[in-house]
């Protein structure tokens, strides 16, 4: 199923309230399997709600439109709707009792404009609105389902939750994900790798995620059970693995620094001219056998910073195994705007290298995940 999402408030346009509701629906929707494909805000203008609903209909199974169904002019959505669909506005009566016993609870008299909160259109399936006044409601139309929830997101959270999401789930069938992690690329080359199977998935679905210096992929399968739907997941993830799996360092909650550790069994230190630190805390506090000793910030006293590059990496390595008595070391050194990678066991010495800007603080920050890749890759090798 293909949904796009439309939010409506000119207060969003406005940059007044953040658009969180589109970010939990996402979220809830695939994690169930469904695939949301658009992301769309609108003020409150009925000519531009109207024409956006008539596009997104051309294009996809279900809108869920959240938003415009409170008491005032400019809440909009419903009558927009009713409008397309060639239907009434008609009281829910169950809704209006609901507000009526709010307003009498509260001691306060009911205006006209809070009984219009109860009108929902005709035919359509009611979901109740029990953290609010307004209901919300699913519309079929023309083999396509048009969906309205309110804009408050802890009127709009529940309602899904609690009266949305069966509609969608068949309860006989297992939603599964696995979270494929990368590092060393960025979101756009992983798409541009991976657009045809993207562009043609079923079940399971693929979910392309930026991270911090990382990307991930979701794959959702439904399945009768978790071995089926398991199995389903295979296969695409062997597909994705054989284009980019040099990126890959694990699955579902494993950090890179852990996929790393794991891989090394002797002991080793770190020396550091590039992350100030960071990259020896990361490792050291997923270091449960205690094979990390130490590390060292560079320092032109320690290494000859006019030597060339090669050279320095070699000097390093034998700096600190002196230092910390250890036979492995992991070295970090920048040079012209390309960071210099070197791994010592005691077996060879290899070394890498990649371009890095020194601007926004990618030296320091993105350099840790691009190093911590490479380095899985040569342990990979030697493991």
């Amino acid at each position: 199923m293909s949904i796009a999402i439309i939010a409506v408030g000119s207060e969003l346009l406005l940059g007044q309230i953040a658009n969180t509701n589109g970010q939990f629906l996402s979220k809830v929707f695939n994690e169930i399997g469904q695939n949301v494909l658009e992301h769309k805000v609108i003020g409150d203008n009925k000519k531009r709600l109207e024409s956006s609903v008539r596009h997104a209909l051309e294009k996809y199974d279900t809108v869920i439109l959240t938003g415009g169904l409170g008491p005032t002019k400019d809440d909009l959505t419903k009558h927009t709707v009713a409008q397309i669909v060639g239907k009434d506005l008609v009281i829910d009566e169950p809704s209006l009792k609901y507000i009526e016993s709010y307003f009498e609870e509260q001691g306060q008299e009911m205006t006209p404009n809070n009984k219009q909160q109860a009108l929902v259109i005709e035919g359509s399936t009611v979901l109740a609105n029990h953290h609010g006044m307004a209901p919300g409601m699913m519309v079929n139309f023309e083999n396509k389902q048009i969906i309205l929830l309110p804009g408050p997101p802890k009127e709009m959270q529940p309602m899904v939750k609690n009266e949305l999401l069966s509609h969608f789930i068949n309860h006989n069938r297992i939603i599964h994900s696995e979270l494929l992690r990368f590092a060393g690329i960025g979101e756009s080359k992983v798409e541009t790798i991976l657009i045809d199977l993207i562009d043609k998935q079923t079940n399971p679905t693929i979910a392309p995620l930026a991270g911090s210096h990382e990307v991930y992929i979701r794959l959702t399968a439904n399945a009768d059970s978790k071995e089926q739907a398991q199995s389903l997941i295979q296969p695409v993830k062997q597909e994705i693995l054989d284009r980019i799996g040099e990126y890959y360092y694990g699955s579902d909650d494993t950090l890179i620094e852990q996929a790393v550790i794991k891989k090394i069994h002797e002991p080793f230190v770190i020396y550091d001219g590039i992350t100030n630190g960071a990259l020896y805390h990361r490792l050291k506090e997923v270091d449960l056998n205690d094979v990390l000793k130490g590390m060292i910030n560079h320092n032109e006293n320690f290494v000859d910073i006019n030597k060339p590059i090669e050279q320095q990496l070699k000097d390093a390595v034998q700096f600190v195994n002196k230092l910390f008595n250890v036979s492995s070391a992991i070295i970090l050194l920048e040079y012209d705007g390309v960071v210099h990678i070197g791994y010592d066991n005691n077996l060879e010495f290899k070394t890498e290298q990649f371009k890095m800007s020194k601007s926004r603080n990618l030296l320091k920050n993105r350099s840790q995940n691009y190093a911590l890749i490479r380095l899985l890759n040569w342990l990979r090798t030697t493991n």
